[in-house]
């Protein structure tokens, strides 16, 4: 290469290199201005429902359930602490896909330590392979660079905020758990039909899978399969993929589609979904619930918190709980 034009190939590699620094500097800099300071969705926090878990106590946890909305929906943790003491929350996002399931699980490991992690498994089979390498992107992007998911907040941040000053986490009452007393029944076809038929976990959600139980080995945490009633996504072709790869890693797997475990918790699609097979409403959330609260008692010996005075909190929480769903007062999307 001749010496000018080697010249010119390095001020303009330089230019490039120049621009780029630039660039991740100032997306740095605005993430750190724009990134929520607190959980809460006043402060910020998208889907913030699925982080309050920052307001409980550090490492206070016993459990740390993770999934798309039928976990939200379906699974709520004061129903375990009224009946065996035991402290979990619901970290459950509308569509989930599992590498956001990853980034939610890595969110909680840096203020809590729980015993057991859930994975509702719906969220393998939430896109197909292009839909979760577009998410998994996504994601990645999003955590290098948060001004990327909040760019909307540059209306309405505080001065404090751009100080950097932290406010008070908010407390959920509720552990995460979206009530609904509505009651739509399920009228449809058998959707679990007995098939020899697999339904594939795609390569890029098995990735993120793979990742997700290494995580919490890792951490000494032991992980557990667990799929909601949902008579609109679920399927015997996707029973069959994930206790394959359950079996294969010696991880418990709970499926509450199956008919005998229908017939353990009393589930019944007449009474307990809130929009005709999807999600589910408070009686089908209590009875998922209390069977699953025997279960993580009788084979993971988890301590009963009740009469712990670090867990005082908890006990103030029930009544605020009882609240809600006995219908004295209505969940919204304010905080108190």
């Amino acid at each position: 290469m001749h010496i000018s034009n080697r010249q010119q190939f390095v001020k303009r590699a330089l230019k490039i290199i120049t621009f780029v620094l630039l660039a991740v500097l100032l997306l740095e800099g605005m993430s750190k201005a724009l990134m929520p300071r607190s959980n809460s969705g006043s402060g910020g926090m998208h889907n913030y429902r699925a982080r309050g878990f920052y307001g409980e106590e550090k490492n206070s946890l016993d459990i740390a359930a993770i999934g798309n909305s039928d976990l939200a929906s379906g699974f709520s943790p004061m129903e375990l602490w009224k009946s065996h003491g035991i402290a979990g929350f619901a970290c459950g996002e509308p569509n989930q896909t599992i590498d956001q399931s990853v980034r939610l699980l890595q969110e909680v490991l840096t203020c809590q330590k729980p015993k057991v992690v859930i994975l509702e498994t719906d969220t393998l089979f939430q896109e197909n392979m292009e839909g979760h390498l577009t998410s998994l992107v996504k994601t990645a992007v999003n955590y290098l660079f948060p001004v990327l998911e909040y760019h909307d907040r540059w209306k309405s941040v505080t001065l404090s905020e751009l100080m950097g000053k932290q406010q008070k986490p908010w407390h959920d009452s509720g552990k995460g758990y979206r009530y609904s007393g509505d009651r739509v029944a399920y009228k449809g076809d058998d959707y679990m039909a007995e098939t020899k038929e697999k339904e594939e976990i795609d390569a890029i959600a098995m990735k993120s899978l793979d990742q997700f139980v290494e995580i919490c080995q890792e951490a000494g945490i032991q992980v557990m399969f667990v799929e909601m009633p949902s008579a609109n996504s679920w399927n015997m072709a996707r029973h069959r993929a994930v206790a394959d790869y359950a079996s294969s890693r010696n991880i418990s797997f709970i499926d509450f589609n199956m008919k005998d475990r229908m017939k353990e918790t009393g589930f019944d699609w007449m009474t307990d979904s809130r929009d005709g097979g999807n999600h589910l409403n408070y009686s089908g959330a209590k009875k998922i619930s209390v069977w699953l609260g025997n279960y993580l008692v009788k084979d993971y010996q988890l301590e009963d918190h009740r009469k712990d005075s670090r867990y005082q909190r908890w006990q103030q929480d029930v009544s605020a709980y009882d609240r809600i769903v006995l219908g004295a007062v209505h969940q919204t999307a304010d905080e108190s």
